[in-house]
Order: C-alpha cells, then structure tokens, then sequence
C-alpha cells in the first residue's frame, strides 16, 4: 500500500523488451536508494512494482503485458521521468489517502492552466464507467500522486495542485493530452460491492 505522497522523481535509464513485456532500469537520488531494498515494492507513476538489482542510484523492474494494457507505461523511454514512493509501513503517517498501486485506467489532460500560485488540470477518463467512483471532494490518485477532485462531471475531473505538489512530481512536466494513470478510491469500490451483494 501507498499514500500518494510522492518521495522522489526517477529517470528511465533504460528499457529492455522481452516478447512484450519490459524491463526498465531507473536511476533516483542516492539518498531514496540507501532506503530501497531486494524486493521491495514500489510506486512508479502510481503502478506497484516489485525492485530488484538495486545498487546505490538504480534499480530494476519488470513490467507485464497486463501492467502494459492498463497503465501509461507503455510510453517509458530513456530519459523518461516518473514518480515513486516507497511503501507504506504501519507506523507511517497516512498523508494522502490509501493507494493500492493498482491502476484502474488512463486519462488524458484536457486542461492544464496557472491559477495564483497553484495549477489547474483537468483530466478526460480512458473509462467512463469509473466517473461513478470520483465525486466532488472525494480522492483520487493520479500517477501515483494522492490528489483531492474540485469538480466532476461524466467522463472527466478536475484538481487543483498546490506549488509544492507541481515542484516535487512528474505534473510540471505535463502539457495538454499527456496521458496518465488513474487509480479510484479502492473505498468507493469496496463498498459498491457490498450493496450490489446484500441480501
């Protein structure tokens, strides 16, 4: 599990092909290193994945033809920067809200501007049927970063990102129609899951 609050932005070094599948070698500070081990899992632009070959700057991953066919990995290339959390531990602090790692779907940026000191970005879901699960100050995850929805409508959604979020995360390098991962609120779904089975 994850909190959305992004620790560091890594760089793709390299990406190698597997019969469709990829493994991709990304490069962080030395100090998010030190903490990262064998195994451990991590949040890359919002999708867990499992660390391995980790040495002082870089680590490993593989990514599967599912991770591939639900998430915007599929752009990853040299140079490529994204975000990454470790994981949480139980005696961490929950600052975001509780992120699984698991994408739901990708979106595309509709609307990208300043507002004071703070940014504006709206974002048009790959899946309308998830608009249910995003409500008006209600979580959600984008690219792995926990984020708070101002206003939604039936296919799309719109946030706010505070000066320290856009600094210190892959979203200053947004422009209009990248493409993102969305995870909705695993609470949202849960609890849908539980009326439709009542009774």
């Amino acid at each position: 599990m994850f909190t959305g609050l992004i620790e560091k932005i890594g760089e793709v070094k390299s990406i190698n092909s597997h019969h469709g599948d990829i493994q991709a070698i990304l490069s962080i500070d030395n100090d998010l290193a030190l903490t990262i081990k064998e195994g451990d899992s991590l949040s890359v632009n919002g999708v867990c994945l499992t660390a391995y070959n980790v040495n002082k700057d870089n680590f490993s991953v593989d990514i599967s033809n599912e991770t591939l066919d639900t998430s915007s990995l599929t752009q990853l290339n040299t140079g490529y920067k994204v975000n990454i959390e470790t994981s949480l531990s139980l005696q961490d602090k929950l600052g975001g809200h509780l992120v699984s790692g698991h994408v739901d779907c990708i979106a595309q940026v509709i609307e990208l501007y300043e507002d004071a000191r703070s940014y504006r970005l709206g974002f048009k879901l790959g899946n309308n049927e998830l608009s249910k699960y995003i409500v008006k100050k209600g979580s959600i995850c984008v690219d792995g970063v926990s984020l708070t929805v101002n206003k939604e409508s039936k296919d799309s959604f719109f946030v706010n990102i505070i000066p320290f979020t856009w600094n210190n995360t892959i979203m200053k390098f947004y422009k209009l129609e990248t493409v993102v991962n969305i995870e909705v609120d695993r609470i949202a779904l849960h609890v849908e899951k539980l009326l439709n089975n009542k009774g």
